[in-house]
């Protein structure tokens, strides 16, 4: 399979969530290169904590492979998956704070082998 980039999550995160309806299929790679970059955040004292997922097909349940650390700045982060990355992989975030906090924000990963 061709190595490539493709989009995890793109938009404004209001509330916490996850992004299993639109998983990215993963099943012909190795590794993974996740890129998050957040352009904008509001609210008071607005947190986001962010799991990257991969789905086990037998249980149809959903585990942590990788995380990133709490956010609560614009600013940009980066984080490899080396091996074992499952077959379809998503996002699960949790949005923390008070007076409509907000996070808008890009996730994409590179896939790999």
């Amino acid at each position: 399979m061709v190595p490539g980039t493709v989009q995890l999550f793109s938009g404004v995160i209001t509330e916490s969530g996850d992004s299993y309806a639109l998983p990215v299929i993963t099943k012909w790679h190795k590794e993974a290169l996740v890129f998050f970059d957040i352009t904008a955040v509001s609210g008071t004292d607005p947190t986001l904590d962010i799991e990257i997922q991969a789905k086990d097909e037998v249980s149809k349940k959903w585990f942590k492979i990788a995380f990133f650390d709490t956010k609560n700045v614009i600013g940009k982060d980066i984080g490899p998956i080396p091996n074992c990355i499952g077959e379809k992989m998503a996002i699960a975030y949790v949005l923390g704070g008070t007076d409509s906090p907000s996070f808008t924000c890009t996730l994409s990963v590179g896939l790999k082998g």
